[in-house]
């Protein structure tokens, strides 16, 4: 059995098959492990069963995010008091997940699957805009992490254990190092013009060309504190997770809230598609999935 090709029920590509009611990648994976999985299970049993069985197989991205989302943000923190973000772009590297409430704590994930190579790149520039920062990784990698952190020690370590709980090796102590130009480029348009007319009251009129510099100047202008003090709560206001949706999903679903960008019109028809079976094959709703900034389908940062 191929469990990447059972991944796939939860990657963006699959969720896209479902939204266009092509159900022709669940028949595969119902084909290829039919010994587990049933035609006539609902959608929800599917996803739920495959999820459980990727816990126990193939740990990716997504599950690592999926148990983030659950565990912490859902688990430890408050909806109406915090949010979770994906694929933030951070300078050149892409942050895996980033939850804000109080505090911005990012979490990047090295899975069995990846490589360390780029984990000192990773760690000095997330440490320069966020208050904490965690490297969330399997067994196999916390030898070389406990000997890099002896040698960088401005980050946390959480390892996925192999009962699938989060647990903390080593505490995030927090940043200091803040850079607010790298701050600033996490924030899009919306958020720091907000920001910029919350210091000055106003934005002068001034051609869209000229707008990003005038926020980055102001912003720049602010005093460390409170250039985070905004950053935080723009992020939390502008990036907010849809708490009705992602409570009606099954926890095996809960990081398609988080890292896909879905209209209210087709996460409700998502919700009701759960009860369909493969026989029934009436998997008819329609989703949007946006997989990067610049195209139509892509992670939600």
């Amino acid at each position: 059995m191929n469990f990447n090709n059972l991944a796939k029920l939860f990657s963006s590509q699959g969720i896209v098959k479902i939204g266009s009611n092509d159900w022709s990648l669940v028949k595969d994976v119902v084909d290829e492990f039919n010994l587990l999985l049933s035609p006539s299970m609902t959608l929800l049993e599917l996803y739920e069963k495959s999820y459980e069985l990727l816990l126990k197989n193939y740990r990716n991205e997504y599950v690592v995010k999926n148990e983030i989302a659950n565990k912490v943000l859902l688990g430890r923190h408050s909806l109406k008091t915090a949010t979770m973000l994906s694929e933030v772009w951070v300078g050149n590297n892409k942050a895996d997940c980033v939850i804000v409430n109080g505090d911005s704590t990012c979490y990047e994930i090295k899975t069995e699957l990846d490589s360390l190579s780029r984990l000192k790149d990773q760690i000095n520039t997330y440490t320069k805009v966020f208050d904490k920062t965690y490297i969330v990784a399997t067994a196999k990698h916390l030898e070389y992490l406990y000997e890099f952190h002896k040698l960088s020690p401005n980050f946390g370590i959480i390892e996925l254990t192999k009962r699938n709980t989060l647990s903390v090796k080593v505490s995030a102590p927090n940043n200091y190092n803040y850079e607010p130009e790298l701050m600033f480029n996490v924030l899009r348009k919306n958020e720091y013009v907000s920001i910029a007319r919350n210091v000055q009251g106003d934005i002068p009129d001034i051609p869209n060309t000229q707008t990003y510099q005038f926020c980055k100047e102001v912003f720049n202008n602010l005093s460390i504190e409170n250039a985070n003090r905004l950053f935080k709560s723009s992020l939390k206001s502008f990036r907010k997770n849809d708490a009705s949706f992602i409570t009606s999903l099954p926890r095996s679903m809960r990081n398609v809230e988080v890292s896909y960008s879905i209209s209210r019109k087709f996460k409700n028809q998502i919700i009701n598609s759960l009860s369909d079976t493969l026989r029934d094959n009436q998997g008819d709703f329609e989703c949007t999935i946006h997989t990067s900034e610049a195209s139509g389908m892509n992670y939600r940062p």
